[in-house]
């Protein structure tokens, strides 16, 4: 229905999305007081303006788009990392989407981010001050010797490209453990790419970045792959 849970409409509009072939599907307001629509969302309604478009009028083409990591990391209520055993990280704080607070159980509701972003990101900043800071040691400095400038930025452009794609494709709203296993083939000869750009270059911000976002993804995709049950926003068709 349309007061149902952010989870199931992503997952209805993935369905008739896939099912269709369409990159969309249709959001349908005109039944809805426009004055009330435009007063909530003003935002919205002056970006689809710029299209000629408008809430309460036009249908609107729509499509669940990820806009927040629902943790990943295990942390204690003053935002330390925490290992298996549940022992903190020493001087490893994990603050806003990163951090598995426990406040959210299984999926966040809509507007509740401000727990990690503000409440639990302030408790972890009172408690490093609070902290000895004297022993933290210096960041080495990078050793180059040997390595070039990146002459070409245009394979890392695609090979972000491909990791979007794939992600969104494979690893999205509604998974099957076939789709799961492409995504790690696919991860696996991006790692291997990045790998050798890595090795032969002085690193660039956008090599760190992808670097670090198809192992983040790479680790999705395994835990993904060893769930064996559908909780929260993780759902598989294969476990339904």
């Amino acid at each position: 229905g349309s007061l149902a849970t952010r989870d199931v409409v992503a997952r209805a509009c993935d369905q008739r999305m896939k099912i269709s072939g369409a990159d969309y599907v249709w959001l349908i307001t005109d039944h809805l007081d426009k004055a009330e629509l435009h007063s909530h969302f003003p935002t919205i309604e002056s970006k689809l303006n710029e299209y000629a478009l408008s809430l309460g009028k036009d249908p609107l083409p729509v499509a669940p788009a990820a806009h927040y990591m629902v943790g990943g990391l295990s942390v204690d209520i003053n935002g330390r990392v925490l290992m298996a055993n549940d022992s903190p990280i020493p001087g490893l704080y994990g603050i806003g989407e990163v951090a598995c607070t426990g406040m959210h159980g299984a999926n966040r509701l809509a507007s509740n981010s401000l727990l990690e972003a503000v409440v639990f990101a302030n408790r972890a900043a009172e408690h490093f001050i609070s902290e000895s800071v004297n022993n933290i040691e210096n960041v080495p400095s990078w050793r180059a010797e040997g390595m070039l400038e990146l002459e070409e930025h245009a394979p890392l452009i695609r090979d972000l490209e491909t990791l979007r794609k794939t992600m969104t494709d494979d690893v999205g709203i509604v998974r099957t453990f076939n789709r799961l296993e492409r995504a790690k083939r696919m991860l696996g000869l991006l790692s291997k790419e990045v790998d050798l750009i890595w090795r032969r270059s002085i690193p660039s911000r956008e090599l760190v970045e992808l670097r670090n976002l198809v192992l983040v993804a790479t680790h999705i995709t395994e835990d993904a792959l060893n769930r064996k049950e559908n909780r929260g926003l993780h759902w598989n068709k294969d476990l339904i």
